[in-house]
């Protein structure tokens, strides 16, 4: 899956800093200053300040449980006030729970170019104002440390990662393309000065890579139209430089894993992309987004009866409340267009239904599984079943191109593409 040009100069820079920004999401899709290690059978997790508030915060944050993590890094800021760390802890359990709630925790929307046809939600402004106010603050710390001793590379580090949650917040949220691009290069910048300090800092290798890895990846118009012709890519490199960052341990060991999964996966390398996704889902169990994830790249790998089964385990394990108040919604989804995509109608049909079952589904999403069960109930002759899952969409749906489609539906029976 290469990056797509489109036509026109100004889509060749918007191509061009979609690109480079997808890199900085998955960067920091897991909390950026965490080290993970098996130890005696036992997952422990050292964190930065090392206080029992942050520790927990993050196994909190990993398992999706955002409301209880922003206690809990508001716990650990309060003892350590003057420290941007715990600011950028905090800063991020505001982020991700923002960009959870927009339904942008999907890898799979980065697969693709899905992601670019996404409708801009309206935004919590409350969340929106506290990420700003924070960024300020991690900001002022972090300059203030740098000038005392602009050689301070844990300062350096943590102002790279303020900039790059800037850079998420600006394009996930605000999709404000441009200024989101000057972020991620500063992000990049001060990693960069990083490693010309200290080669061995392990952390700075992730975003240098994946500034490498995406730009090597960009035909030369795409560079010219987003003036990145100053970065020199290597795709190889960019890889080199990330798989090190993941085998280092150090503080961005497992956000390296969620990026160079994300990056082989789009090199078709599905085998070492898998290994990484297994990894996460199964350190991880509680977080449904690894576990979705894992699915999805058995799926593209070929690997299709191991790809419903695992969207079939998401599916019972939410049922059984493992996913707490995460929509676990995308894997009934997922699994029915599977199926779809295999003809078997009666089969997708019943898993498209089984989002009806699921906690805490997104309205859109349950009327457009709604929808897709009926087109699958018409395909298989059963025109009753059909006819009611169109009639509730469009009793239940507020999405008026739901709505109509139904209608339409209604009046003639789906007949396939």
């Amino acid at each position: 899956m290469g990056w797509s040009i489109t036509r026109g100069q100004g889509r060749l820079r918007w191509a061009a800093m979609f690109a480079l920004v997808v890199g900085i999401a998955f960067s920091t899709l897991t909390p950026a200053d965490l080290v993970a290690r098996k130890q005696q059978n036992r997952f422990v997790i050292k964190v930065k300040p090392g206080d029992a508030a942050t520790e927990q915060g993050f196994i909190r944050f990993y398992n999706m449980e955002y409301e209880a993590a922003i206690k809990d890094f508001e716990e650990a800021l309060a003892k350590h006030p003057d420290d941007p760390y715990p600011v950028n802890h905090l800063l991020e359990g505001v982020l991700f729970q923002e960009l959870h709630r927009e339904g942008k925790l999907d890898a799979e929307l980065y697969l693709s170019n899905q992601f670019v046809h996404m409708k801009k939600q309206e935004p919590d402004p409350q969340a929106v104002a506290r990420v700003e106010k924070l960024i300020e603050r991690a900001l002022e710390l972090e300059n203030a440390q740098l000038k005392k001793n602009p050689n301070d590379v844990s300062a350096l580090y943590a102002r790279s990662v303020t900039q790059g949650l800037r850079a998420v917040k600006e394009a996930l949220i605000g999709k404000e393309w441009f200024t989101s691009l000057r972020s991620g290069l500063a992000a990049y910048d001060d990693s960069k000065e990083i490693l010309a300090i200290d080669p061995n800092f392990s952390d700075a290798k992730l975003i240098v890579g994946i500034y490498n890895y995406v730009v090597g990846s960009l035909p030369w118009p795409m560079k010219l139209a987003a003036l990145l012709v100053t970065i020199h890519g290597s795709k190889s490199k960019g890889l080199a430089l990330i798989r090190a960052a993941a085998d280092a341990n150090g503080e961005a060991s497992v956000d390296a894993r969620t990026t160079l999964a994300l990056f082989l996966a789009r090199e078709q390398r599905y085998e070492q992309a898998l290994e990484l996704t297994a990894w996460l889902a199964n350190t991880f169990p509680d977080n449904f987004i690894f576990g979705l994830s894992r699915a999805g790249l058995l799926k593209d790998s070929g690997k299709i009866p191991e790809s419903i089964a695992a969207y079939q385990r998401l599916i019972e394990m939410s049922r059984g409340g493992k996913f707490g108040d995460q929509d676990s919604g995308p894997a009934a989804i997922n699994l029915g267009n599977l199926l779809r995509s295999k003809k078997e109608w009666r089969a997708a049909a019943n898993a498209y239904d089984s989002a009806e079952t699921l906690p805490h589904p997104d309205a859109t999403l349950l009327a457009s599984a709604r929808l897709a069960a009926g087109e699958m109930y018409d395909l298989a002759g059963e025109r009753e079943l059909a006819v009611n899952r169109y009639q509730t969409v469009v009793k239940d749906s507020s999405d008026p191109a739901l709505v109509k489609r139904a209608k339409e539906l209604l009046a003639r029976p789906y007949k396939g593409k």
